[in-house]
């Protein structure tokens, strides 16, 4: 530590000088605002009645304050310069998952989306089949109800099985599809993406 800041003539001005002749490779708008703090616990220990040359010898050595801040500085910049360079990386893994998804699992996704609703549509039709019985009835008269009635009862049966196995196909495909997002979301971000249910 330099003696020179334990005499008692130091005086603000003189710490101030050379704590910002110190601070000189910050940028002025980044040294000011060191300096503020610095400013600032001289305003308060003033206003408590002490004087310069006490507060200073509070504060210390002003090369060792430099050192600090300006490893200080250097981190945070280090921190903003990578926080720069994760946003790129994000928008150009973004970039490249829209495509591959695009590309390569879209088109089956439809497909599948597609061939889902077609047997959601088909159970709804099956189960709806008793249905006939009534046109059965309108048009042909009563001499084939027994067969009809037959038919629709298995029918309906079978549209009900096939909508029990669409609702566990659904759950199933809603399980892999936000399986397949929290993927996308950890190849994106590196984190954590949406939980399946």
């Amino acid at each position: 530590m330099n003696l020179f800041w334990r005499v008692p003539k130091v005086k603000k001005n003189n710490f101030m000088r050379k704590l910002e002749e110190l601070l000189s490779s910050v940028p002025e708008v980044d040294r000011k605002e060191m300096l503020y703090d610095y400013e600032e616990h001289f305003t308060v220990g003033l206003e408590d009645g002490r004087t310069e040359a006490e507060i200073v010898n509070e504060l210390g050595d002003p090369h060792s304050i430099a050192r600090d801040l300006l490893s200080e500085y250097k981190l945070t910049r280090l921190d903003h310069q990578k926080q720069g360079t994760n946003t790129l990386n994000v928008i150009l893994t973004a970039i490249m998952m829209g495509f591959l998804n695009l590309v390569f699992v879209l088109g089956p996704a439809l497909g599948i989306f597609g061939a889902y609703i077609g047997l959601v549509a088909a159970s709804f039709i099956l189960i709806i089949s008793p249905l006939a019985i009534i046109g059965s009835v309108i048009f042909n008269g009563l001499e084939d109800l027994a067969i009809v009635f037959f038919l629709s009862m298995i029918t309906c049966g079978l549209g009900i099985l096939l909508g029990i196995g669409m609702l566990k196909t659904g759950k199933f495909l809603l399980k892999a599809f936000l399986k397949y997002m929290n993927f996308n979301k950890k190849v994106i971000y590196g984190g954590k993406g949406v939980k399946a249910a």
